[in-house]
């Protein structure tokens, strides 16, 4: 099922192939799924489609969903922002189209920010220092220490569960000493598997 996912801050246009959708029960609250006219699905939170009801919003009619966070107090809230918007021309779906496809990444592409953060690094060399496995299988990589390591895998899981919870309208926060305490967590966890 191909799923449209909303980040935050970033305006969705869609298009209903019905106006009503189908409640979703879930661990984590209710859903409430609606089809796409371009085949696609979005599940939104209940007030989505409370508003999207109110609204008078009809099979077919354009509208432009938009996830923001904002701040109430200390506390930080998610608001879903709804406006219909007109049709768009055929020419605007051939620049957006050809815009997404400029976007994706070629095969050649080879950047640090593809190389997953937690990769296993190698064993230690001769002078005792660990070094990350090759790039590419040929340039050697810088020499990443077992914290550097931990470190990042731990700045890429606070990161991933954070848009997680995002994504359910479940706000989650890791502060510098959430991110260190869970380095620590993981540099334990690599000494301990070296010894055995």
């Amino acid at each position: 099922m191909n799923i449209l996912h909303f980040d935050m801050n970033v305006p969705k246009q869609v298009t209903l192939a019905s106006p009503q959708g189908t409640t979703i029960e879930g661990c984590y609250g209710n859903r409430v799924m609606f089809h796409l006219g371009n085949g696609q699905v979005m599940y939104v939170p209940p007030i989505v489609a409370t508003k999207i009801e109110t609204e008078g919003i009809t099979t077919g009619e354009h509208i432009e969903l938009c996830k923001t966070s904002i701040r109430e107090g200390r506390r930080r809230l998610i608001e879903w922002q709804l406006k219909r918007v007109e049709a768009p021309t055929q020419l605007e779906q051939d620049l957006r189209a050809s815009l997404e496809n400029a976007r994706k990444p070629t095969a050649a592409a080879s950047t640090a920010e593809e190389i997953p953060p937690f990769a296993p690094i190698a064993k230690a060399n001769g002078n005792g220092n660990h070094v990350a496995a090759p790039r590419n299988g040929t340039v050697p990589a810088p020499a990443a220490t077992k914290l550097e390591h931990a470190l990042k895998t731990a700045i890429a899981a606070a990161r991933s569960a954070e848009m997680f919870g995002s994504e359910l309208g479940y706000v989650v926060r890791f502060d510098s000493d959430a991110i260190k305490s869970m380095a620590i967590t993981v540099l334990i966890n690599m000494s301990g598997e070296n010894r055995r």
